[in-house]
């Protein structure tokens, strides 16, 4: 076999001959080509307009075999590799419950859907014995903007809870003051979502919603049994006054970002319920063993991470446009931006020393139908080409009350991407724009799990390939640990 850097020669050789053969002809002669999608249960992945064939697919696939990816996949999922996020889909049926790590994450579960319930049957009350009605989530990252997805994708269809949610992460309290005036302090109750729980942002509205519920009259010794508090740091929280049995736990093994499965998802268990989170687990297991076991050339996340490596380190285009046409998916790129951005965006490798490669693309977008009065026209003529993904949901909830997806919709998809691929030389548009169209058959629990899973293990397989860490994040702790210098003596004693 070949070595690594080799190969890497060898097609970075090939890259600019096949670029300009591609551009000539691989576009135009492939819309549509069925030979040039995969899929899984609830997703199917077209990229018969990428600037890419299968000899490119090939040539990365052995490179991506030289790093030993099947090796490193087996690590994840068996909880060698620096992250447990995984171990969360098996469920108490699978093969890792005699672990005490995973014996415990049971037990963290457990505990999540039990505060569910007590919030949910009025076991938890506010200070007047008041039931609660609203539940305020505070956070920021990983612990917030996953949960903004999950939703409002679910929440139209998939509701069961008769609570009113809020999300917030801007210290700067104006959003959350405007939302609490909307609500009765005696019913009223906080969730405090921080990993680490030494993160300065979220002190500063931890103490605007004590101020506020202070100010209407709750007394300051029952004042905490107003907040609950999700984190791997069990010690801080309790030396910070809250309730023992208010703490929800994550393992410190289980990154911020790759969360949303564990207790920090307890936002989407007490929306949906106890057997549609479990469903949404399901639905990333299921993606899970696809990534597992299925060859490279029908495996959907690694397809989708091959274009992402063929795009960004041999074609050079450095952003990566995502666009939704379904509304359910309007906190998509906000997500995708974490996702991928905070577990990509590094020039040091794992062995300490700089990477070889141009690493992680710069995603931007948002609703499709916005963009094509927007920024579309530079996707058609601008100097740069921008390699662009079309997110669609096929049908939409099926309560009656809700539309299904228009055939205007679905068209309206492909007429831009093929419109982007052809172009209309005669007016000055050369076309050949990559794009590729992600379709999900509908919204629920299950998709939900396998799209954020699907989307987990693309970012997992370029890290591979670009020989990173794909769990941690140097540069924003730096930024967490020069504010917490300056601000340690402006939010009070913690």
């Amino acid at each position: 076999m070949k070595t690594e850097e080799k190969l890497i020669s060898d097609l970075s050789k090939k890259a600019s001959h096949t670029v300009e053969k591609l551009k000539k002809h691989q576009i135009k002669t492939l819309v549509p080509n069925e030979k040039q999608c995969v899929d899984s249960d609830s997703i199917t992945l077209d990229y018969s307009r990428q600037f890419i064939n299968q000899e490119v697919i090939n040539a990365l696939t052995s490179i991506i075999g030289v790093k030993n990816l099947k090796e490193k996949v087996a690590d994840l999922f068996s909880g060698r590799e620096m992250a447990l996020h995984t171990v969360f889909r098996e469920g108490r049926e699978g093969g890792l419950r005699d672990n005490g790590f995973t014996i415990e994450m049971d037990q963290q579960i457990i505990k999540m859907h039990e505060f569910c319930d007590n919030l949910e049957n009025g076991e938890i009350r506010g200070w007047k014995n008041s039931r609660i009605k609203n539940v305020i989530f505070i956070g920021l990252g990983g612990s917030i903007i996953p949960q903004k997805l999950v939703h409002k994708a679910l929440r139209n269809e998939y509701q069961s809870s008769t609570l009113k949610f809020g999300f917030f992460s801007n210290p700067d309290g104006v959003e959350l003051c405007d939302h609490l005036a909307k609500c009765d302090a005696e019913s009223t109750f906080f969730v405090i979502q921080s990993k680490s729980f030494e993160t300065p942002e979220l002190f500063f509205l931890f103490d605007c919603s004590k101020k506020w519920l202070l100010a209407h009259g709750c007394e300051k010794k029952i004042l905490l049994s107003h907040f609950a508090v999700v984190t791997s740091n069990r010690k801080k929280a309790i030396e910070t006054g809250f309730l023992k049995e208010l703490i929800l736990e994550i393992p410190d093994k289980v990154g911020g970002r790759f969360s949303i499965w564990s207790a920090m998802g307890v936002s989407l268990a007490l929306l949906i319920g106890k057997a549609n989170f479990g469903k949404f687990l399901l639905g990333a297991k299921n993606m899970d063993r696809h990534f597992s076991e299925t060859e490279a050339c029908q495996n959907l996340p690694m397809i989708m991470a091959l274009i992402s490596i063929w795009n960004r380190s041999f074609l050079n285009f450095p952003t990566q446009l995502v666009v939704n046409y379904s509304s359910v998916l309007d906190n998509l790129v906000p997500y995708l931006q974490q996702v991928e951005m905070e577990s990509l965006g590094k020039s040091i490798g794992k062995a300490n020393s700089r990477v070889a490669y141009a690493t992680s693309s710069v995603i931007w977008g948002g609703s499709g139908y916005d963009g094509q009065h927007a920024y579309f026209q530079l996707l058609h003529q601008g100097t740069d080409i921008v390699p662009t993904d079309f997110f669609e949901v096929l049908q939409n909830s099926s309560k009656k009350h809700l539309p299904t997806v228009s055939l205007y919709t679905k068209e309206n998809v492909r007429a831009q991407a093929n419109a982007l691929a052809v172009g209309s030389p005669r007016e000055g548009f050369d076309g050949n724009r990559p794009s590729s169209i992600v379709s999900l058959k509908r919204i629920s629990p299950f998709s939900l799990g396998e799209l954020m899973a699907m989307i987990e293990h693309k970012v997992f397989t370029q890290s591979i390939f670009w020989n990173i860490n794909c769990f941690d994040q140097p540069g924003v702790e730096l930024g967490k640990q020069l504010l917490f210098t300056k601000t340690k003596n402006i939010s009070g004693k913690r």
